[in-house]
C-alpha cells in the first residue's frame, strides 16, 4: 500500500513536471515567434531607412544640379552681351524656328557667327540643318547678318 501511495505521488509529480515542461515549451515557442517578428520588423525598418537615404541623396543631388543650372542661367542673363549676341538669329529673313533650333544645335547661336560663315562652312552645315545651300545663298543669310551688325550702335 505504501508503494502504491508512493507510486501515485510520483505519478502526480511526473504529471506536474510534464505540465511545467509543456508550459515552458509553449513560452519558448512564443518567445521564438516574437524574436522572428522583431527581426523581420528590424529588417523592414532598415530597408525603409536605406530607401529613404537613397531617395534623399538622389533628390538632393538633383536639387543641387538644378541650383547650379539656375545660377549659370542667371550669370549668363546678367553678363554684358556684345551687339552680335543681342540679336536673334530669327531676325535674318529665312531663319525660322526650325532653322534656329538646328543652328543652335550646331553651336551657331549669334548673328556674328552667321556673318562669319564662309561658303565651305555653309556647304558643310546646310545638310545638317536640312536646308539647301542655294536657299541660304539666295536668302543671303551672311549678308543680312553683316547688315544687322552694321546697324548696331
Amino acid at each position: 500500500m505504501k508503494t502504491r501511495q508512493e507510486l501515485t505521488e510520483k505519478g502526480t509529480e511526473l504529471r506536474k513536471t510534464v505540465s511545467e515542461r509543456n508550459a515552458l515549451r509553449a513560452r519558448l515557442v512564443h518567445a521564438e515567434n516574437s524574436v522572428r517578428e522583431l527581426t523581420s520588423a528590424f529588417r523592414a525598418e532598415a530597408q525603409l531607412r536605406s530607401e529613404f537615404i537613397d531617395a534623399h541623396a538622389a533628390s538632393s543631388a538633383s536639387l543641387r544640379a538644378r541650383v547650379v543650372e539656375l545660377e549659370a542661367a542667371l550669370a549668363a542673363a546678367t553678363r554684358p552681351r556684345s551687339p552680335g549676341e543681342q540679336l536673334s538669329l530669327r531676325q535674318i529673313r529665312g531663319i525660322g524656328p526650325a532653322f534656329e533650333r538646328a543652328l543652335l544645335g550646331l553651336g551657331i547661336s549669334t548673328v556674328t557667327q552667321v556673318a562669319a560663315l564662309s561658303q565651305q562652312e555653309i556647304e558643310r552645315i546646310a545638310p545638317l540643318i536640312k536646308a539647301r545651300v542655294d536657299r541660304i545663298c539666295r536668302d543671303d543669310w551672311v549678308g543680312q547678318a553683316k547688315r544687322l551688325l552694321d546697324q548696331q550702335p
